[in-house]
């Protein structure tokens, strides 16, 4: 792929951001990339956009170039400071926050995040050691009440239900488009299965670290992924090294 690659999507925690010597290592590699083989670079995250901030100003992490926020549901242009309201438009019809609420907190075990993780397009919850058939039990529930939402379980633990249009992917594959991107031009990386979907926008390519769950790495599949052999973000860059960035 190499200079070919436009832009590159990546998951903050336990992906690019963790082992802060790794995420050094990763700034160094990105920096050093002559500017005109730099691709775009977005920080895709269950974070919320002012958390991912004051991440990225306290860590070694570069700036880079958008951020994707709240699961998908929030874009960010980061140079500029303006959110993509165009993104989060889209998402008005048919969501009721209020309804997903009520319906999820009738669920035994489930407890609602802290207020500082919930947004109007975000309903988070913990949810610990659901089986796939209580989630899939959820979401069939939340269907037959008219709800059209997207349902992410991830690390065994984060419930986030979305309106059915936003999502990592989603959010991908509408800055893929918002920058006239070919989704075969791009590269994400992630380590959850609330990165699944990232991968599941076609014809885009992937880096799946070496500390992948299970959730992620039994489930995802295809020819263009790279199935990093080291951790977090030497991962990151073992991948792009495959892909033919900074080789």
């Amino acid at each position: 792929m190499g200079s070919t690659m436009k832009l590159f999507c990546s998951d903050l925690d336990g992906t690019i951001y963790g082992d802060l010597a790794a995420t050094d290592r990763f700034r160094e590699f990105w920096t050093e990339l002559p500017k005109s083989e730099r691709p775009w670079l977005c920080y895709v995250s269950g974070r919320l956009i002012d958390d991912q901030v004051a991440l990225i100003h306290e860590s070694p992490l570069p700036k880079p170039d958008f951020l994707i926020g709240g699961v998908g549901t929030c874009i960010l242009d980061f140079s500029s400071g303006s959110p993509l309201h165009d993104y989060e438009a889209q998402f008005k019809e048919g969501w009721d926050l209020e309804r997903v609420r009520r319906i999820v907190a009738e669920f035994p075990g489930i407890e609602a995040q802290p207020e500082r993780f919930q947004t109007d397009l975000k309903s988070s919850w913990y949810w610990y050691d659901a089986s796939p058939e209580d989630v899939e039990q959820l979401r069939r529930r939340l269907t037959e009440a008219g709800l059209n939402v997207a349902v992410i379980y991830s690390s065994s633990r984060d419930l986030d239900v979305l309106p059915a249009q936003a999502g990592k992917g989603n959010a991908v594959t509408w800055l893929c488009r918002h920058l006239s991107i070919d989704p075969a031009k791009a590269v994400v990386a992630g380590d959850t299965g609330n990165d699944l979907r990232m991968f599941q926008v076609p014809g885009i390519f992937g880096i799946i670290v070496a500390n992948a769950k299970p959730e992620l790495g039994d489930v995802v599949g295809g020819s263009n992924l790279f199935w990093a052999s080291l951790p977090e973000a030497d991962g990151v860059i073992e991948g792009l090294r495959y892909f033919g960035v900074g080789s």
